[in-house]
């Protein structure tokens, strides 16, 4: 592989069928926006993936079915479930009001009506409605735990990638999105 950066763009759950097909469950928004890269990189992590052509790439239910060049029964198809789909992060066209999942974890995030730090987002989840900003409390914070916000206008006044910070404001009531840790 080369040393160009990858982005994880989805997840193979196992074979369908007898010929070789994956099931695959796309990260991309739409869902179907996984099938229109030609090359995808399948493997546990970025460095140990290795590249296949996509043959055919279609939406089946919630999930996308996929044919690869090489892959060609159910045995081989097998062998590939739990691993990972990696496009070339160069490949990836991102809108001037969109960012990339990997762009966003790490980034701090404050409060913009005080600059007060909420944390470090240490993951995005996806629960249906919207998109969720996991967030970890700064280690010297009275009271560690997690927020669970929500990735929506309403709420993210502003992020700033290149400073890796998110400015949001959280309405009343959504101290119900802090879990203290125990």
């Amino acid at each position: 592989m080369s040393a160009e950066a990858l982005l994880h763009i989805g997840d193979i759950l196992g074979p369908h069928g007898l010929k070789g097909t994956l099931t695959i469950y796309s990260y991309t928004r739409p869902a179907q926006a996984i099938a229109g890269y030609s090359c995808w990189w399948l493997g546990e992590s970025a460095e140990t993936a290795k590249s296949f052509q996509v043959k055919r790439c279609w939406q089946h239910g919630k999930r996308m079915l996929a044919e690869l060049d090489g892959i060609t029964d159910c045995n081989s198809a097998e062998a590939f479930k739990g691993r990972k789909v990696w496009v070339r992060a160069s490949e990836v066209t991102v809108e001037e009001d969109e960012f990339l999942w990997e762009d966003l974890i790490g980034c701090e995030v404050l409060q913009d009506e005080n600059d007060e730090l909420l944390g470090t987002v240490t993951a995005l989840e996806e629960y249906g409605a919207q998109d969720n900003l996991l967030i970890r409390t700064p280690d010297d914070a009275d009271e560690q735990g997690e927020w669970l916000i929500p990735f929506i206008e309403e709420v993210v006044v502003d992020v700033n990638i290149d400073e890796s910070t998110i400015w949001v404001n959280l309405p009343d009531g959504m101290d119900v999105c802090f879990t203290p840790k125990s």
